[in-house]
């Protein structure tokens, strides 16, 4: 059972068309959950690979960058957000300013026009939000309504249970609804749908739309931190940096005694991959990646997971080996409670997430086109029937008995 779901959405209030949404599992939303959906937002989309139907996208349906690839990574001018900390903090400004070229609106400033005055300042996202609900998630039996207080007499717990509702289904039920919310008529634009106003302000506007770097993009979400390198003779220690409660190091770091006590820049290129991270200048010249130090070195996980269990050690709920896999006692820890009584921890959702995907990425495909290709090849095999037997016979050896030695 999860404790709550966020879903962070980012709409074009001219179109109504949503750009790019971000489905988070955390207990309460970040700045990493608003990155996230701002590079959704920028990165093209693809539709998924559907377990629950294989019609469920309608004809057009999907994301501006996906139908409209000139739209592919174009960058907005102003970024509206509530008062929510995740959304205003300096890390997603500072991301929006540098990459986006996006001036962040919000409403704790008293001169905005965004400052909040009653609860219908905001018509276009509370709007999509109970389209969202009424016409999808409200209308499954799983759903607890509007507040979980006010279940009207329902179980969502025990439907839960006895129907097997996953984790991905709501993944694919969220995708599947907004790509046909993008291709769904609107009253408010005369009826036409999001995708088909912006493809009709593509061909009457001449001008360039700017584009972001995709290389970029594909970084925007990495955490970089200025680290010291210590270690060394002096001390008796391999040099190492000391970035986000691990330590890193590599072969070649040992031979560059030349480098120690100066400070580098530590970055993660991949955030759902902390075991390595990119070592530069503060002049920003490239050096070489380390790796983390066991028990950081085997299993991908994020810097969310990582912390997550050194608070779970520190509580002494976990029991971390010197040269053990840390991702792997999270997942006994979670799955081997007894009678499973223990509330889900988000950052194993999440550490399941990116196991995932790095499973996915190591096969080429996603993990339910695997198996639907399987359950293809397996109907193909068919077994001769009787009557195929008896009309073409077949001579069977003499039956021996088994001899003993």
């Amino acid at each position: 059972m999860i404790h709550r779901l966020w879903v962070v959405v980012i709409i074009d209030v001219a179109s109504r068309a949503v750009l790019g949404y971000h489905l988070s599992l955390r207990r309460e939303c970040s700045a990493e959950d608003v990155l996230r959906a701002v590079r959704c937002a920028l990165t093209p989309w693809t539709p998924r690979d559907l377990q629950f139907s294989s019609q469920a996208y309608v004809q057009g349906a999907g994301l501006p960058s996906y139908l409209l690839p000139q739209l592919s990574g174009a960058c907005w001018n102003e970024f509206s957000v509530d008062g929510a900390l995740a959304n205003i903090c300096a890390r997603v400004e500072s991301v929006l300013h540098d990459l986006v070229g996006a001036t962040l609106i919000k409403p704790q400033d008293s001169t905005s026009f965004s400052c909040r005055r009653s609860k219908d300042d905001r018509p276009f996202i509370e709007s999509f939000f109970g389209h969202l609900a009424t016409g999808g998630f409200h209308r499954l039996s799983t759903t607890t309504g509007s507040s979980p207080a006010g279940k009207r007499g329902a179980d969502p717990d025990a439907v839960a249970l006895a129907t097997q509702f996953q984790l991905e289904y709501a993944q694919e039920l969220l995708d599947t609804l907004i790509a046909n919310y993008n291709a769904t008529p609107h009253s408010g634009l005369g009826y036409r749908s999001p995708l088909e106003q912006l493809e009709r302000w593509m061909a009457d506007r001449s001008s360039v739309v700017r584009v972001v770097d995709p290389e970029a993009v594909r970084r925007m979400v990495g955490v970089r931190k200025l680290c010291t390198l210590l270690g060394g003779i002096e001390t008796g220690r391999r040099p190492h940096f000391n970035f986000a409660n691990a330590r890193y190091s590599a072969e070649w770091l040992c031979l560059r005694t030349d480098l120690l006590g100066n400070n580098f820049w530590l970055h993660l290129d991949d955030e759902d991959d902390a075991r390595y991270a990119a070592v530069s200048t503060q002049h920003g010249v490239f050096i070489g990646v380390v790796r983390a130090a066991p028990p950081w070195h085997r299993t991908p996980h994020s810097l969310y997971v990582r912390q997550a269990i050194r608070a779970l050690e520190k509580r002494r709920l976990l029991h971390l080996a010197n040269h053990g896999d840390a991702v792997e006692a999270l997942l006994r820890y979670a799955e081997d409670s007894p009678e499973r009584k223990l509330p889900v921890h988000p950052a194993y959702l999440e550490a399941r997430r990116i196991l995932e995907q790095h499973a996915q990425r190591l096969a080429g495909q996603s993990m339910v086109s695997i198996v639907k290709h399987a359950e293809v090849a397996a109907a193909n095999v068919r077994t001769p029937t009787a009557a195929a037997a008896r009309s073409n016979p077949i001579a069977l050896p003499p039956m021996r008995r088994a001899q003993q030695w």
